[in-house]
């Protein structure tokens, strides 16, 4: 499902984007070694998996780590290990088609990442990929409530200088859609890349949704505002 063309142009004046399954997609690497851990901890995987995408990886643990070893998990040193495994793991990471592209050709006071990676993978990451670097990153590690709550993208929209209500976020799943529309964000694009299923997206207030920044063209206009249009097929 994609909004019909009489929903664009969309004008704004900053874009924030979530990283993996949107700029990203390290969705075989992220749950291959999901599904080890919950091996080694006989938890359910297909449970955890259900809601752990676009969740940080201590607010995960405080879920699903045993009462025994709750502090233990939840704690930077152990996260960051679990990070640094996933992070070191590069088989299966692809780029979603058109982000480098994007990134390449936006000025870099007009956009942010808003990621529940932790800030050193989510540079590794952007290393790897050999995506253009954002000045302002908001990681699991500056925020104090992950996604679904909307701490994230108010931080990246006051670190643009801008009004949540001025940006509009990119998303592929139901936590980050949600914490962006909470945000008060213009728009909340869904990324339909098979991270999730589509009718979460749309359950969760993604509107529009595109597969991919393919989709979507960009202009910047002479006041400084972003155009959003939707390409001709």
């Amino acid at each position: 499902m994609t909004l019909s063309d009489t929903t664009f142009p969309i004008r704004c004046r900053g874009l924030l984007f979530d990283m993996d399954g949107t700029l990203i997609d390290t969705t075989v690497i992220v749950e291959r070694h999901w599904k080890i851990w919950c091996e080694a901890h006989n938890v359910d995987y297909d449970t955890l998996i259900a809601t752990s995408h676009g969740r940080p990886s201590f607010e995960i643990m405080k879920q699903w780590a045993p009462a025994h070893l709750q502090e233990e998990y939840q704690s930077r040193e152990y996260t960051q290990k679990l990070e640094n495994n996933v992070a070191q793991d590069v088989n299966g990471m692809v780029l979603i088609p058109g982000a480098k592209e994007l990134l390449k050709t936006l000025p870099p006071n007009k956009w942010a990442v808003v990621t529940s990676a932790g800030h050193d993978m989510a540079v590794l990451r952007f290393k790897q990929t050999d995506l253009s670097t954002p000045q302002i990153w908001i990681t699991a590690t500056h925020v104090t409530r992950g996604k679904p709550h909307p701490e994230g993208y108010m931080s990246a929209a006051k670190q643009l200088g801008l009004d949540p209500k001025d940006c509009v976020v990119f998303e592929d799943a139901p936590a980050g859609i949600r914490a962006g529309v909470a945000a008060g964000a213009k728009a909340v694009i869904g990324m339909n890349t098979g991270t999730m299923p589509l009718d979460h997206l749309i359950e969760a207030g993604a509107s529009p949704i595109v597969a991919s920044f393919e989709e979507l063209k960009f202009t910047l206009l002479e006041d400084g505002t972003i155009e959003i249009n939707k390409r001709d097929a």
